[in-house]
C-alpha cells in the first residue's frame, strides 16, 4: 500500500489483533507512530484489544498511560472494556475492578460480564462479585444469560441460596436463557450450530 493514513494503519493493527498476532499489532502501532501518525480513539481500541488477547498487560498499561498523557485522549467505554478484559484475563482482578470503579458513568453490561467471567475463571474475589452482579442485573434485568452467569458465580463462591434465588427470580419473571448460535457459510449452504 503506497499511501497510508491513520485509518489504514488502524485497520492494519486490528487485523493481526483479531487473529491472535498481537506482537505484530504492537509492532505496527510503533511503526505508525514512527511515521508520524497520531493515534486516535480507534487506534488505541485496536492496540488495547491486541494487548488483552495476547496477555501483554504491561504494554497495555503503557498504552493506557500514553493515551492520556501524550495524546490527551479520554478513555471511552470501549477502552475501559478492553482494560477490564485485559486485567481480567491476566487474573489481575483487583486492577480490573479498580478500572470499573474509575469509569465516570455506570459501566455497561459487556464490561461487567467480562469482569464476572474473569472472577469465575480465576475462582476468586467473591466480595467484589456481589456488587458487580447487582449492577449487571440492574442494567439488563431481562437478559437470561446475566442471571445464569451470576448464579454460576454464586455457586462457585458458596452462595448456594443466592444462586437458587436468582434461578427462582428468572423462573418467576419468565426469563429464559436461550442457547447461543452461530452461522457458518460453506460453499454449498449455510449451517447453524448452537451452544
Amino acid at each position: 500500500m503506497d499511501a497510508k493514513n491513520l485509518q489504514t494503519w488502524t485497520i492494519m493493527i486490528s487485523g493481526p489483533a483479531d487473529h491472535g498476532h498481537g506482537e505484530e499489532a504492537v509492532s505496527l502501532f510503533a511503526r505508525m507512530e514512527q511515521f508520524g501518525f497520531r493515534p486516535d480513539c480507534l487506534s488505541f481500541s485496536a492496540i488495547l484489544y491486541a494487548c488483552s488477547h495476547i496477555g501483554f498487560v504491561d504494554a497495555g498499561h503503557e498504552y493506557i498511560e500514553k493515551m492520556a498523557s501524550i495524546y490527551n485522549i479520554r478513555p471511552t467505554m470501549e477502552h475501559y472494556g478492553c482494560m477490564v478484559d485485559m486485567f481480567g484475563r491476566a487474573g489481575e482482578l483487583e486492577e480490573a475492578y479498580d478500572i470499573i470503579r474509575s469509569i465516570p458513568t455506570e459501566p455497561n453490561s459487556v464490561i461487567l460480564r467480562s469482569f464476572i467471567s474473569a472472577c469465575k475463571h480465576h475462582g476468586r474475589n467473591p466480595c467484589v462479585e456481589e456488587n458487580v452482579r447487582e449492577i449487571l442485573l440492574k442494567i439488563e434485568p431481562d437478559l437470561g444469560s446475566n442471571y445464569v452467569l451470576a448464579s454460576c458465580l454464586s455457586y462457585l463462591f458458596g452462595y448456594c441460596s443466592d444462586a437458587n434465588s436468582l434461578r427462582s427470580t428468572m423462573k418467576a419473571k419468565g426469563i429464559k436463557k436461550y442457547p447461543g448460535s452461530s452461522w457458518v457459510q460453506s460453499l454449498d449452504s449455510p449451517s447453524e450450530g448452537s451452544s
